[in-house]
């Protein structure tokens, strides 16, 4: 669902808690990705104004085995490490957390599986209205709506790659830093995953193909919030979270991503329920009773520290189930958040395959 007010599936800028939420997640009937394939949309890349006037545009292929796109502009390199993520995620120790959650269906038990080639398409869409910045999620539903146009982006992409199989399916929108989705920087969040079901939410999927998982992903370098000493700001989406220097430049892009699609992996229904009392559905998979928190929820900006440190340095805290590194299955390295496991400290549950588990 929508970050808050809406709902609480959108990863917040750090709140710097330091710790998980407590408590295990619980099966609500609805479905999960049995097994997952990632669809990265880069909306606009190429169109004029998606970077500041004062950006040096470097243009980049990407190409993952038969799968390949040219951005001409990824002037940080954000857009080649989104594909280099997902590509590589698939397989990892950390992905496997999530195989120990299934969906039920007709009788039978079907947990989520690990697969090594979790990316299935990419696609470099200069076509069209890519330019979010101009729209508003206070505005009415339908075009104009930010997440009415990201869903109906979604459905493009959908149509685009020939998709059939929605179930197992979810559609990155990653966007540019000056046609990203405003309500990022006004209202606190990273990114956020939902899901297009008709009549919810006030109506903004009305009218758009029902039963697709996407993530909206704006162009995390650029959402700060704090201001330093010396007008120098500070990146609130996870650069530098755990790494120092220029390798931890992009580390908020895996964190920030990599929360996104274990959610929608474990919880593609995003907690929605269809109907009412005794006719309800539930079309969310799993998330805690308490606060309808997920995997990537409970475990968010874990070890980040109350006291925030110096820019370009790494900060996080030694502590359980905190932020750390991973190799992606061709040996790359990743920064990611640990994601929430009920087999966790002997079944009670905890944070886990970040390289930062409890010692049990």
């Amino acid at each position: 669902m929508l970050p808050e007010p809406f709902s609480n599936c959108g990863l917040p800028e750090a709140p710097a808690t330091t710790l998980p939420y407590p408590g295990n997640m619980s099966y609500w009937g609805g479905g999960v990705q049995v097994t997952p394939k990632v669809y990265v949309v880069y909306l606009g890349w190429g169109q004029p104004g998606a970077f500041p006037a004062g950006d040096q545009c470097k243009a980049e292929t990407i190409k993952e085995g038969a799968l390949k796109a040219k951005l001409k502009c990824d002037p940080d390199g954000a857009g080649a490490r989104i594909v280099d993520f997902v590509s590589q995620m698939g397989g990892t120790q950390w992905a496997g957390v999530s195989t120990q959650f299934f969906q039920t269906s007709s009788g039978q038990t079907q947990n989520i599986t690990n697969p090594t080639n979790v990316l299935a398409g990419v696609w470099a869409d200069d076509k069209g209205m890519a330019d979010l910045s101009k729209t508003s999620a206070e505005n009415a539903p339908g075009p104009g709506n930010t997440y009415t146009d990201l869903a109906a982006e979604a459905a493009r992409a959908a149509a685009h790659f020939h998709v059939t199989d929605l179930a197992n399916a979810n559609f990155v929108i990653a966007q540019p830093q000056s046609f990203s989705d405003p309500n990022a920087f006004e209202t606190g969040y990273c990114a956020f995953h939902d899901y297009t079901q008709p009549g919810l939410e006030g109506g903004i999927y009305n009218g758009i193909k029902p039963g697709i998982a996407y993530t909206n992903m704006p162009y995390v370098l650029a959402i700060d919030s704090e201001t330093l000493a010396g007008e120098e700001q500070v990146n609130d989406c996870g650069e530098n979270a755990v790494n120092s220097g220029p390798s931890g430049k992009l580390d908020g892009v895996s964190i920030v991503l990599g929360h996104e699609i274990e959610e929608t992996i474990t919880d593609p229904g995003a907690e929605d329920i269809v109907g009412s009392g005794t006719s309800a559905t539930n079309l969310g998979g799993w998330y805690d009773t308490v606060d309808a928190n997920e995997n990537g929820d409970k475990c968010a900006w874990v070890g980040e520290p109350l006291i925030g440190g110096l820019p370009g340095q790494p900060n996080v805290l030694p502590v359980p189930g905190a932020m750390g590194d991973i190799q992606g299955n061709r040996g790359t390295t990743f920064a990611v958040q640990s994601l929430w496991s009920n087999e966790a400290a002997a079944g009670t549950g905890f944070c886990a395959g970040a390289g930062t588990d409890l010692p049990l």
